[in-house]
């Protein structure tokens, strides 16, 4: 709209109080007058007096709104940036000052119902700079506190915790399927979550257990906010069935033929296939996994599709964490509200609560806003999935009273934390991150040398040179025998049990040789080699029918005939044997000989 449609719509009353803002020397009554003399004012007058009375957050509104809005006013966006609104712009206060010590704003010139007049803006914008772009606050690892200010009594400080993830995909994706495809994971029918037992299981072979360890839960001293665990157990089984690594056999999980591929495959291959399928059509919605809110599964929350709120995510982090440093929690919102990365969690935040439905509605509370429904639900995203995938890395402490946002709000008074995700401080988003988001083409894999794992002893012993990690102890001891606490000794029979795949037989060549100082010693080359040679003496060559035939005549004549000699193998002196796929062809070749081969009755 213009600038005489805007004051067209004004009342003669809301008209004067503009006017008497700038021009003193006009007394007209008449609405027309008085909309005609303001709009020959803002369009061509001296805006020099007034421009004068505007205070530097008021301008920057007006050049934020003129260079980036299109004119317009994004309350939100802008207090991201300057941490605060001006008065007649802040909360939908459209109206003039009613402070008394306080200085009428001529602001309202300026903006009708948040917005600048489209002729209007080109004139402010020659009067105010473009701003400059907002810089993103970034830390390196060394510029990290070692330590920050605990809110759980008793504690001053507690440790900020540093995780380089991509070491731990590397580690946990090859044992997490191992363990599946021994049926070691239970899950729900319905849900495909896993149960307590399922997940004490995978904790025990994620490198380093979960991201917090049992002595962190507090609720041992009857503190509301529930568990803060499990985590990265949780959404492996998730990650894996969505991925189509994994899919339900009964009641466990079980590898798909591209779980077991997977095995051999590197990680620039298969995380970002997981990446993407999790952001296509990852279940369940992660702010399930905030259990204080409650009534996430009712019709009238009318919570918004999940996969368009992960793409938001995905866009904010290419657009606001550069790749190998450190980005605040507070900063990575600060620019995702700045830079326009908002999405809906729910179309009715009436229909969420905290406590009650009828006194907590997040509606009638006001908690609808970012860091209560969107933050939380970015932390979950974050610090669940994509730090399990290997793709960002994290820095955190405990979530007690970490973001206490929600305080004021009806029936929190006893929350230790809103999400068991509170506690994540620092995100940096990893070379391995950047290649799944697309960012670069090739991904370059950032590996530490491990010390050797194994000591060679005579007859195929051997002796622990330091602790195995979780998934090392795991093949370990699927073709070995434990003798004592450091000792084991190589079991062949196993080891021929495990080699009937040949990618199993080369994934279990490549521990053995790395786990060795130097090279493969020649007993247990040997005995690979001898491994080799059994588990390739014998191929299945699929299904074949056995036929009898009346006398060994006939049995000769099909064999011979080459209308049929081509499609089976004597298999005895009455007996040949015809494959599945050349059984087609066999009768046939029979029919040219006067036979025929009765069907077999099914079942």
């Amino acid at each position: 709209m213009k600038v005489h449609e805007h004051l067209n719509a004004l009342t003669v009353h809301e008209l004067t109080q503009r006017r008497s803002l700038a021009l003193s020397g006009d007394r007209s009554t008449r609405k027309a007058d008085i909309v005609e003399t303001l709009a020959h004012y803002l369009l061509s007058g001296d805006l020099g007096g007034v421009w004068a009375r505007l205070s530097e957050i008021e301008i920057s509104a007006i050049a934020e709104a003129v260079h980036n809005w299109g004119g317009w006013f994004d309350a939100q966006r802008f207090h991201a940036r300057y941490g605060k609104v001006p008065t007649y712009l802040g909360a939908r206060r459209y109206g003039l000052s009613t402070k008394p010590a306080e200085p009428p704003s001529v602001l309202p010139l300026f903006f009708y119902s948040g917005a600048i007049p489209d002729d209007l803006q080109p004139r402010l914008a020659r009067l105010v700079p473009r701003p400059a772009e907002l810089a993103i606050e970034t830390l390196r690892d060394e510029d990290l506190p070692a330590t920050l200010p605990s809110h759980v009594t008793g504690r001053k400080s507690e440790p900020l915790r540093r995780v380089a993830t991509e070491a731990l995909v590397r580690h946990d994706l090859p044992a997490v399927l191992r363990l599946i495809g021994q049926g070691g994971i239970a899950v729900g029918p319905k849900t495909g979550v896993p149960g307590a037992a399922a997940v004490a299981k995978l904790e025990a072979i994620l490198l380093g257990g979960d991201w917090y360890q049992p002595e962190d839960d507090l609720r041992s001293a009857n503190w509301a906010g529930g568990a803060i665990r499990p985590i990265r157990p949780f959404a492996w089984p998730l990650l894996l069935q969505v991925g189509g690594l994994a899919k339900m056999d009964g009641s466990k999980l079980a590898l798909t033929a591209r779980g077991s591929k997977a095995l051999s495959q590197p990680l620039a291959e298969v995380v970002p296939q997981l990446f993407a399928r999790w952001q296509a059509k990852g279940s369940p919605d992660e702010l399930r996994r905030v259990d204080l809110i409650k009534g996430q599964t009712s019709r009238s929350a009318q919570l918004s599709a999940v996969a368009d709120r992960r793409l938001v995510i995905a866009d904010a982090l290419i657009d606001c964490c550069p790749v190998g440093r450190w980005i605040a929690i507070g900063e990575l919102f600060r620019q995702m509200l700045f830079r326009g990365h908002e999405f809906d969690v729910t179309h009715n935040a009436w229909g969420l609560y905290f406590g009650d439905p009828n006194y907590g509605s997040l509606g009638a509370q006001g908690c609808a806003g970012f860091q209560i429904l969107q933050g939380r639900y970015v932390l979950v995203y974050l610090f669940e999935y994509l730090a399990t995938l290997g793709m960002l890395d994290v820095a955190y402490t405990t979530p007690y009273h970490v973001r206490p946002d929600y305080s004021g709000a009806w029936g929190t008074d006893e929350f230790l934390f809103l999400s068991r995700y509170d506690g994540l401080r620092y995100v940096r988003l990893n070379a391995l991150g950047a290649f799944c988001l697309g960012m670069t083409p090739n991904y370059c894999p950032s590996v530490d040398k491990k010390p050797p794992l194994l000591a060679a002893e005579s007859d195929l012993g051997l002796t622990l040179l330091r602790d195995p990690e979780p998934a090392e102890r795991l093949l370990l001891e699927q073709i070995a025998k434990p003798l004592s606490a450091n000792r084991w000794l190589l079991d062949p029979d196993a080891l021929l049990k495990q080699s009937a795949e040949a990618d199993e037989r080369q994934r279990i060549r490549d521990f053995l040789t790395a786990a060795f100082d130097g090279d493969l010693p020649t007993d247990f080359r040997q005995l690979l080699d001898s491994i080799d040679e059994r588990a390739t003496a014998l191929v299945d060559a699929g299904s074949a029918r056995l036929i009898r035939c009346k006398d060994a005549a006939i049995a000769a004549l099909l064999g011979a005939d080459p209308s049929t000699a081509a499609h089976c193998v004597r298999a005895g002196d009455r007996l040949v044997c015809v494959p599945e796929q050349r059984l087609a062809a066999f009768r046939k070749g029979i029919a040219k000989l006067g036979l025929v081969l009765p069907e077999t009755p099914l079942g």
